[in-house]
């Protein structure tokens, strides 16, 4: 009797400790992934608004599609541009607004461009961003709404992304979509992966005791999806792919989780590797950055660092003003490698 009694505590606590660390997982996950306003909401922030730009040289309108229960925002612009459509998928924490620089340089080189906000991201529906997987599976969705579209379905069609969605614009060649040509800035592999890797540099040992429920918390809300792969959907699709990768990205590390580390598996013989080094390294954030806008923004944030030290009751806006802090520097683009993609992107429909 004492053994069975023995028996159903070690059950019962067994139970009450599997329940807590669900409970657990759920809060951190949710917390990893929660909703992400837009950048005017958040206060001071370096990133250039499309109110802060020449709207008459480019004009936006915007579309709306359902990816699964929830409706997604998104604005074209370069509506008169024929030459083909470049769809971009943004990073963690982004929005369809985040890249202003790269939508206006694409214009400019007589392509449209069609950006959007993923599930749980700014105007688009949904209480969080659900996960990384999410960012493939709206990927899906916006190229869905793309082919059905009169006015978009009939042109070539360019994917480019950056980190989070450097991974969609791959993994979701794994799906029967006709793209042209793709370019994957800064991206992980496998979402489980890399959610995995972060877990353990930030909690350590913790992670692994939570790693179960943090499996099931995926495969319920993703399924099969889960196991969404970027060098699969990069070998599957064999059409030109560009990955470009920094030496200096320390989130998503050039030798564990990024397509450029698993490129010894890419089969794909269309596949172009770009490895950013020395002078050219601009880390993960700005990978595309030129290192005119490295050099500024690191003054500008020692001015900054000063300043606030100085004046402990200034603001970082009313730094701005007085320092005079110029978005368009801090966001300045590499020329180089946008024009290497520019001519990538052109000889795909040649």
């Amino acid at each position: 009797m004492k053994k069975k009694r023995r028996i159903f505590i070690l059950g019962f606590l067994a139970v009450g400790l599997c329940s807590g660390c669900s409970v657990v997982a759920h809060k951190i996950y949710s917390q990893q992934f929660g909703r992400v306003k837009e950048f005017s909401e958040r206060g001071f922030h370096t990133y250039i608004m499309w109110d802060e730009i020449d709207q008459t040289k480019y004009p936006r309108e915007e579309v709306r599609f359902h990816s699964g229960k929830n409706q997604l925002q998104g604005y074209i612009y370069g509506r008169e541009n024929d030459k083909g459509l470049v769809v971009f998928s943004h990073g963690l924490g982004g929005t369809a607004d985040g890249y202003f620089p790269m939508i206006m340089y694409f214009v400019d080189q007589g392509w449209r461009v069609f950006a959007f906000s993923n599930t749980g991201v700014s105007g688009s529906e949904g209480i969080d961003m659900r996960g990384l997987p999410q960012s493939a599976i709206d990927l899906d969705a916006a190229l869905v709404y793309v082919s059905n579209s009169t006015t978009l379905g009939h042109l070539p069609l360019m994917l480019v992304g950056h980190s989070w969605g450097g991974f969609a614009v791959c993994a979701v060649l794994n799906y029967a979509h006709h793209v042209n040509a793709v370019v994957s800035f800064a991206a992980f592999n496998n979402g489980s992966k890399m959610f995995k890797e972060q877990g353990v540099a930030i909690a350590g040992l913790f992670y692994h005791l939570l790693s179960p429920q943090f499996w099931a918390i995926e495969r319920v809300r993703f399924g099969s999806k889960m196991k969404l792969n970027a060098v699969d959907g990069i070998n599957k699709a064999n059409i030109p792919v560009m990955i470009v990768h920094c030496s200096t990205d320390k989130l998503i590390s050039d030798k564990t989780t990024s397509i450029y580390a698993h490129r010894d598996a890419i089969t794909n013989p269309k596949v172009e590797i770009v490895y950013l080094q020395g002078e050219n390294a601009a880390g993960h954030e700005f990978v595309f950055g030129s290192k005119e806008m490295r050099a500024y923004r690191k003054a500008a944030n020692e001015n900054l660092q000063n300043y606030l030290t100085e004046n402990s009751d200034a603001s970082p806006i009313e730094w701005a003003k007085e320092f005079g802090f110029d978005k368009f520097k801090a966001n300045e683009l590499n020329g180089e490698l946008m024009e290497r993609i520019n001519t990538f992107f052109n000889d795909a429909i040649d």
